[in-house]
Formats: C-alpha cells, sequence, structure tokens
C-alpha cells in the first residue's frame, strides 16, 4: 500500500508540474499573440534597410508601414520601398514598389529553407540604365556567398513598369509588365507591353513569357511569344530564350519583314545593302558567340530568297557567313548594292525626307550612282558570303543566272567572282573596294566570254537573224566615294572584240543612214553581211575614255569611230564614219555623231549630209538630172582593217601612259 501511495504522490506531483508547465506556456503564447497583436513592427524597418542597403551596396529604404499578421505562414506587407540608383543614375530610385506582400513558411525556415507560399508586388517601378561609358545601375554589390533563391508558389504582379535607358545607343523604352495570376509562379506568365525608342527609331512591342521565377534560371529554357516592331521593321518570333539576363542560348521561329533590309545594321549590327521590301521566315539559334538562321526562306522585292546564315560575334569584328541562294532573282532588286538612291521612307525625319528628295533630283539626269559609300559600315563587321542567283528576271539584260562570292576583312571588299550567265556566255567580274582609309579605292577586272550577238539584244528586230561571237575584258583602278565617283578618276582600259560571224545588213544601213538601201530591204527584205571583225577599244585617264580603235569590218563596208566619253561630267562625243569597199549607188552616207548624257544621249548626221544635198540640188537645176547623182557618188577608199592585230590590241595589256595631271607637269616643266 505505501508503494501505490508513495506512486500516486508522484504522479499528482508531476501533473501538477505539467499544469504549471502549460500553464507558463499558455502564457508566454498569449504574451507572443499579445506581442505580435500590439508589436508596432515599424521599429525594426531601421534594422531591415541597415541590412539590405550593406548587402546591395545601395541605399534601401521602408517608407510606409511594416507589418506582420502571424500564423504558421505569417503574412509580412510592407509600403513605400524604394532601393537607390548608382550615383550616376538619371533619376532616384532605381526600384520602388508601392506595397509588397508575402507569406512565409515557418516550417520550411527552421528547416532552413525560404518558401513564399503567396507573393504580391503591387505598381512596381524599376530603371535599368546604362552610362555613356558602358556602366550599368543594376550591377550592385556581390555577395562573398550567393543566397538560395526563395520559392514562390502564387505571384501577383500589378502594374508593373520597367524604364530601360541607353544614352549610347539612343535606346529609351517604358514596359508595361503583368502577370495573369496562375496559381503557381512557374507557370504564372508574364504579360508585356512596351514603347519608346531603339537604336534611334520607333519601338513597339507585345509579349507573353514564361514565369517570372524561371528568368533567373540560367539552366531552363524561358518560353517566349512576341511581335515587335523598329522603325519599318516588323518580327514576330516563337520559342525559348535559356539565360534570359545573358541570352545564353536561344531557339526562336523568326519571321521577319520590312522596306529596306539596310535598316537591320542600327538593329542587330548586321551590314546588309538598301533594299526593296523584304519578308524571311527561318529558325534563329544562338550559342555562345554564334547566331545562326538555318533554312530561311522569303523574298526581297520581286526575288525570293533560301539558305542559311552564321553571325559570330565573338572575334575582333563580327563575321557573318552564308549561303544564299534565289531561284528567281530580279536584277533591280540589286540596285542597291551598287548605290542606287533610296526614295524617303516612313521612318526617316522631315530633314532627312527633303534630303533624299534634294538627291533624287540632282541624280536625274546622271546615270552612274552617286551615293556614298557606308566606309563605317564596310569597317563594322567581315563578311564570307556565297549567293547564288539560279534563274534571271530582268525586262533590258539576258542574264541566265548569277554566282558571287562577297568576303570582307578589316573593310577590304571583294566580289570574287560575280559571275553573270549572259547571252550565251558569260561575264566574269573580280571587285575589290579598299575601305580601309577614309576615302576608298577600287580596282575591277571583267572578263566577257562568248556572248551571242541575237541573244544580247533580244527585243532589237535588226539583230534577230545575226550571229557572232562577242568577247572582251575591262581593267580598272579608280578611288572615289561612290561608283560614279570611282567611275569618274577611273584609269585602265576597256575593249569588246567580235571576231567572224554575220550582221544584219539592215542594221549596217540603218547606222549608215543609206536611205536607198534602207527603203529598198524594208521592202524586199533583210539578209546577212558577213563580218571579218568588230573591235572596239578605248583607254581610260582619270574617268576619260579615249577610242584608241573603233572598227566594224564587213566585207562590204568598214565603220571607224573616234571620240571619248567622260565619265565625271556623264558625256558622250563619238564620230562613227562608215566607208563603202566598192562604187556605192547614189546614197545619203554621211558620219554619225553621237553627243550629249550618257542617259539620254542624241544621234544626229553630219553636216556633211545638208552639203551633199545641196549640192545635188544645185547640179539638178543646172543640169540634166543624171548630173544630180554626181555629188552623191562614193569612191570606194574604204580598206580591210588587220583584225588580227586590232583584237590583239585588246587583249594584251598597253603599257602605263602618263596622266593628264602628270603631262601638265612635264609640259610646265
Amino acid at each position: 500500500m505505501r508503494f501505490i501511495s508513495r506512486k500516486l504522490r508522484i504522479l499528482r506531483t508531476r501533473s501538477a508540474r505539467s499544469r504549471a508547465v502549460l500553464s507558463v506556456l499558455s502564457v508566454l503564447l498569449i504574451l507572443v499573440v499579445a506581442f505580435a497583436i500590439w508589436f508596432d513592427w515599424n521599429m525594426i524597418k531601421p534594422y531591415v534597410e541597415r541590412q539590405v542597403t550593406e548587402k546591395t551596396g545601395r541605399e534601401f529604404v521602408i517608407g510606409g508601414d511594416l507589418d506582420v499578421k502571424l500564423s504558421l505562414n505569417p503574412l509580412v506587407s510592407a509600403e513605400g520601398l524604394s532601393l537607390a540608383n548608382a550615383d550616376w543614375g538619371t533619376q532616384q530610385p532605381m526600384l520602388g514598389v508601392d506595397r509588397l506582400q508575402f507569406r512565409i513558411s515557418l516550417l520550411d525556415l527552421l528547416a532552413g529553407h525560404v518558401v513564399l507560399p503567396e507573393v504580391s508586388v503591387s505598381q512596381p517601378k524599376i530603371l535599368l540604365e546604362k552610362s555613356a561609358d558602358g556602366k550599368r545601375n543594376w550591377d550592385l554589390k556581390k555577395e562573398e556567398k550567393e543566397a538560395e533563391l526563395p520559392k514562390i508558389g502564387k505571384l501577383t504582379l500589378d502594374r508593373g513598369i520597367v524604364f530601360f535607358r541607353d544614352p549610347k545607343t539612343k535606346t529609351d523604352i517604358t514596359a508595361k509588365i503583368s502577370t495573369d495570376g496562375a496559381a503557381d509562379a512557374r507557370e504564372a506568365s508574364i504579360n508585356v507591353s512596351a514603347e519608346g525608342k531603339y537604336a534611334g527609331l520607333s519601338f513597339a512591342a507585345q509579349g507573353q513569357g514564361g514565369g517570372v521565377l524561371t528568368l533567373t534560371d540560367e539552366t531552363l529554357p524561358y518560353p517566349i511569344k512576341a511581335k515587335v516592331e523598329i522603325g519599318t521593321t516588323r518580327a514576330a518570333l516563337d520559342g525559348t530564350i535559356t539565360g534570359l539576363a545573358k541570352l545564353a542560348e536561344m531557339d526562336l521561329q523568326l519571321d521577319m519583314s520590312g522596306e529596306d533590309l539596310s535598316a537591320l545594321y542600327p538593329i542587330v549590327g548586321i551590314v546588309i545593302f538598301p533594299s526593296p521590301p523584304y519578308q524571311i521566315s527561318g529558325r534563329v539559334l544562338h550559342q555562345k558567340s554564334e547566331w545562326s538562321m538555318e533554312g530561311f526562306s522569303g523574298h526581297v522585292g520581286e526575288s525570293d530568297l533560301g539558305g542559311s546564315i552564321l553571325f559570330d560575334t565573338g572575334g575582333k569584328r563580327p563575321m557573318l557567313r552564308g549561303d544564299v541562294v534565289s531561284k528567281v532573282l530580279d536584277l533591280n532588286d540589286l540596285k542597291g548594292f551598287i548605290g542606287a538612291r533610296r526614295a524617303p521612307q516612313p521612318q526617316d525625319t522631315p530633314a532627312e525626307k527633303q534630303e533624299k528628295k534634294a538627291s533624287i533630283e540632282a541624280q536625274r539626269d546622271r546615270l552612274l550612282p552617286d551615293q556614298k559609300f557606308s566606309v563605317e559600315r564596310l569597317r563594322a563587321m567581315d563578311a564570307d558570303v556565297k549567293f547564288t542567283g539560279a534563274s534571271i528576271r530582268n525586262k533590258d539584260l539576258p542574264v541566265e543566272h548569277l554566282v558571287s562570292h562577297l568576303k570582307i576583312d578589316d573593310g577590304l571588299m571583294t566580289l570574287d567572282p560575280a559571275n553573270f550567265a549572259v547571252a550565251g556566255g558569260n561575264i566574269v567580274s573580280n571587285l575589290t573596294i579598299n575601305a580601309r582609309k577614309d576615302v576608298p579605292a577600287a580596282e575591277a577586272r571583267i572578263d566577257v566570254k562568248r556572248l551571242q550577238l541575237p541573244k544580247l539584244f533580244p527585243k532589237v528586230e535588226l539583230t534577230h537573224g545575226a550571229a557572232g561571237v562577242i568577247g572582251g575584258s575591262t581593267r580598272l583602278k579608280g578611288h572615289g566615294e561612290s561608283v560614279g565617283a570611282l567611275l569618274a578618276s577611273a584609269d585602265g582600259k576597256f575593249g569588246l572584240v567580235m571576231s567572224g560571224g554575220e550582221i544584219s545588213e539592215m542594221l549596217l544601213a540603218a547606222l549608215d543612214l543609206d536611205a536607198a538601201k534602207l527603203i529598198k530591204l524594208l521592202f524586199t527584205g533583210d539578209k546577212n553581211v558577213p563580218v571579218r571583225c568588230a573591235v572596239i577599244d578605248y583607254d581610260v585617264k582619270e574617268g576619260i575614255m579615249d577610242s584608241k580603235a573603233f572598227v566594224i569590218d564587213t566585207e562590204k563596208t568598214i565603220v571607224l569611230g573616234e571620240g571619248h566619253i567622260n565619265l565625271a561630267e556623264e558625256t558622250i562625243k563619238m564620230k562613227l564614219s562608215p566607208q563603202p569597199k566598192e562604187w556605192g549607188f547614189p546614197s545619203l552616207r554621211t558620219p554619225v555623231h553621237i553627243a550629249g548624257t550618257l542617259k539620254k544621249p542624241t544621234v544626229y548626221p553630219d553636216k556633211m549630209l545638208a552639203i551633199r544635198i545641196g549640192a545635188a540640188v544645185a547640179l539638178g537645176v543646172l543640169a540634166t538630172p543624171a548630173a544630180a547623182l554626181i555629188p552623191l557618188i562614193e569612191l570606194g577608199t574604204g580598206e580591210d582593217a588587220n583584225c588580227r592585230a586590232l583584237i590583239a590590241s585588246v587583249k594584251q595589256p598597253q603599257p602605263a601612259q602618263p596622266s593628264r595631271t602628270q603631262t601638265k607637269k612635264k609640259s610646265n616643266n
């Protein structure tokens, strides 16, 4: 019994102690709850502000109330948050939040993990900017050990605004951001609308991205879908970006269109010649320093395009590599490559539009483009691009296809070859433009191989029955800031040869102004005349082409030419003199003059024609009718030209002649 009594006393004692402990705990809990209810959490704001300021290196302020509502997942709320901008920033603060609320899981916190079941951010404003020397205001003080990012459940982002400014690239964009309030932050998509200026061009975008948390995950592909307009360039993209902050990897389907391919340079840094309106679609891949567009297709103007390109930014200069094919190429779409003038564009300022209109007006009567080369763009990147035009569409030239290889190395551009299949033959060109200096220097080599006369002028009826093969070569060197300026300063040689074959007698009759023969042929039909040879040979000095040889030699007639072409002034002054090789029937043959501008030349007969007609009229009055034919009878003074020597003179380079400037200096001495 004593044992049992002792046990009961022990149990009563323990029960009393337990009740005492519980009572104490209850009192403590009541005190804690009372403390939490009546405690002013604003008292700890200085501590929180100090901790954040020390960790970021920027002043952090809680301008409103700080409050905590206790539970297993306490609700923390703070108002008027701000984080200071860099001292060089354009305005303060860098970050401002009207109200921030989040719940924190105490159980997970005791286990060493930060879990936020709910997060709500109201009207956040973030200013991201770069300085003129490239500093970034989002580069904060780095922690010795990176903290683990919290896990977030439900996320709500209300009326967020992000500003991005970069004075160096003339960029100022305002983006409005919100979420769709999905149950899980990793599934809550971000909706973005933005507008402003990018690279000095008008900018507008609408897009949808993945969850907020994946923005900071450098290993998880971030889904993105957007439509963007920059100037006259429009793009739609759909795919994923890994490591969004650094654009580590990219896999996007891109549909892009615009008014001019050259407008892409300030946007992506790729140098492309001016073009007509275009539309291109393809898959864009990016990894490390390489950006590629595989299997793209589309059109530029009336030409289709397809192929693959690779843009590498990892070297000393960006490098563009590509293999592009056009199944049907319209040569008019390549005008921008040789500097053809561009009409005013919608994105141009009023001053730029007026300047372009004045420039076009000044060029109206000129044939050679005088649009200045973009020297800085030729130096901005290197290139190695192959282009093939499988089929050529052109109403003026019988070009069948084109093969070219463009290279740019530190401002030195080579086009080798630019091989045109023309009129059953080939025109093979090699062009070099050295833009390493402020005034570019150029060198061109053009070889003409086996062009067929009837195919060369398919729309000229007088050549339909003609035959013969044309060849030749051109070697030119010059300097200048445009194609026109290069030719205006050019030195070199230009020559064409047609050896053998036949040419329409009607064509020669028209050239000779042999009216009687021309009328006869118009009524009785045309026939071909064998051609022994035809040679055109010019020496070029400082943009002036002087005819060294100009001969069309047939069995019956030899046509001799003389004169010059001024490429600087774009004028021509030539005289073609037909000389029959046999006694001619009464005719009105006379030399023909070609004068005026290259764009609008004028053809007129020599004044000798009027003298002959006047003499014929006078004799017809004073003598018998037969005497009127005397002044029109020509002697066969023409002789066969030495075709072999003429052809050799075109094929073989001539000794260098002193320039006009050097000649003047010698004469002055």
